[in-house]
């Protein structure tokens, strides 16, 4: 998660299905795995606050994210602050590790983690926002780790009894490496029960659930209604905005 980013396509898509979750009983505590901006405008899709059909989805949300997304100082506590997540939780330590060495950046990185451990141990569900998604093969000393969560960090809230959901940027992963980063999970987590779904609007952004197998049925179910909102069910350009993502 990058500050400049915020209020663009993808946002409005994280903000929906947290917000559904939320507004259906579930505890929610995010981790924005927040990163240094970078400069780039790859990612600044705006363009659906000019498309009114967009407000279909969620027009409350629509309106916020027109307003914060024109601001030129943007950051992540107007989201936090602004009403649209009410009764969640948010830990939004910067990661900035780029110039530590890479003893300095392992440090570093597990007391980052180890913020985020304690900051949202009362969460059911934790959400995280890294740049990419997770990564098998990064270590935490690694110098664009940062971007992505790593598959121990999964662990360690899983283990303790939540649940945890993440983004994962889909087109930067082959089939091959998919494959492996789910085994990767399921490896150091075999109980765990994977659920998904994608947003498809300009790239498709896959948000992947961790689950017990206590809860695995009430959040399928859960996200079954959410597919049959708005969200999955308004077609704008001959498409709904979120699918089910086979998994």
């Amino acid at each position: 998660m990058k500050d400049q980013y915020i209020g663009d396509i993808g946002d409005y898509g994280k903000y929906g299905l947290l917000r559904f979750l939320s507004g259906h009983g579930t505890s929610i505590g995010v981790n924005w795995y927040l990163t240094s901006a970078d400069g780039r405008t790859d990612g600044n899709h705006t363009e659906y606050l000019r498309d009114e059909r967009m407000r279909a989805y969620d027009d409350k949300l629509y309106d916020a994210m027109a307003k914060i997304a024109s601001r030129k100082d943007k950051h992540i506590q107007m989201i936090e602050q602004s009403g649209i997540l009410n009764g969640l939780r948010f830990y939004n330590e910067l990661m900035n590790f780029d110039l530590l060495s890479w003893r300095d950046r392992s440090a570093a990185r597990a007391a980052w983690h180890h913020g985020a451990l304690v900051q949202l141990k009362d969460a059911e569900l934790v959400f995280a926002d890294p740049d990419n998604g997770l990564s098998s093969t990064k270590k935490q000393s690694t110098k664009d780790a940062q971007k992505f969560i790593l598959p121990n960090e999964i662990a360690d809230y899983y283990n303790r009894g939540q649940q945890v959901v993440y983004y994962h940027h889909r087109p930067r992963k082959n089939a091959e490496g998919w494959a492996r980063d789910k085994a990767q999970i399921l490896t150091r987590l075999p109980d765990a029960r994977l659920l998904a779904v994608s947003f498809n609007r300009w790239s498709c952004r896959t948000y992947i659930f961790v689950l017990h197998e206590s809860v695995y049925a009430s959040y399928r179910n859960t996200l079954d209604r959410f597919l049959e909102t708005a969200w999955g069910t308004v077609k704008v350009d001959g498409k709904p905005a979120f699918i089910r993502e086979p998994i």
